[in-house]
């Protein structure tokens, strides 16, 4: 086990193989997400540092791209993304609340309002409330930049720059 990267509420670790993972999350009697994974190639853990020892194990594919949290303590839940997917966990029991798989590959979960979020993807974007309802979405090309700002995300694709409103999704 090697730890990745801290940040501010959480560690990112990576583990050598899937019994490693396993072994762990069973020893520190954690929960373990994305186990559908068909291309089981990567090996993470998330401990979350406010918590004592809490610790979720994730299953990844060759993405490139490593999973990512954002912990919001008004809605007490974690929000996990890894591969095409995003997992809500309960901070107080560590349950499942629910899971959403999208088209394309997850880049990042960025807040967007008190009641809502953005799940910035490969090819869109998707504004879900906390209890994983969806919004608005919004198809694009491929994404290769975005800037989040108080009422719009810019997005930059190889078609373009434009920007969305955050409260519907429109081209502006």
């Amino acid at each position: 086990m090697r730890l990745v990267n801290k940040f501010n509420e959480y560690e990112l670790y990576e583990f050598e193989s899937k019994s490693e993972l396993e072994e762990y999350v069973e020893v520190n009697q954690s929960i373990l997400i994305n186990t559908n994974c068909v291309d089981k190639k990567k090996f993470y853990a998330i401990k979350i540092k406010t918590l004592d020892s809490t610790i979720i194990g994730i299953f990844g594919g060759l993405h490139g791209i490593e999973p990512s949290a954002r912990i919001d303590r008004m809605e007490n839940c974690i929000l996990i993304n890894i591969d095409e997917k995003i997992y809500c966990v309960d901070l107080k029991d560590c349950g499942m609340k629910w899971v959403k798989e999208f088209d394309s590959v997850v880049y990042e979960v960025m807040k967007a309002s008190d009641l809502t979020f953005l799940v910035i993807c490969e090819l869109g974007v998707v504004s879900l409330n906390y209890k994983g309802e969806k919004q608005w979405e919004h198809t694009s090309d491929v994404i290769t930049d975005f800037e989040l700002d108080s009422k719009t995300l810019k997005l930059s694709t190889y078609e373009g720059e434009y920007s969305l409103l955050l409260d519907n999704g429109n081209i502006i």
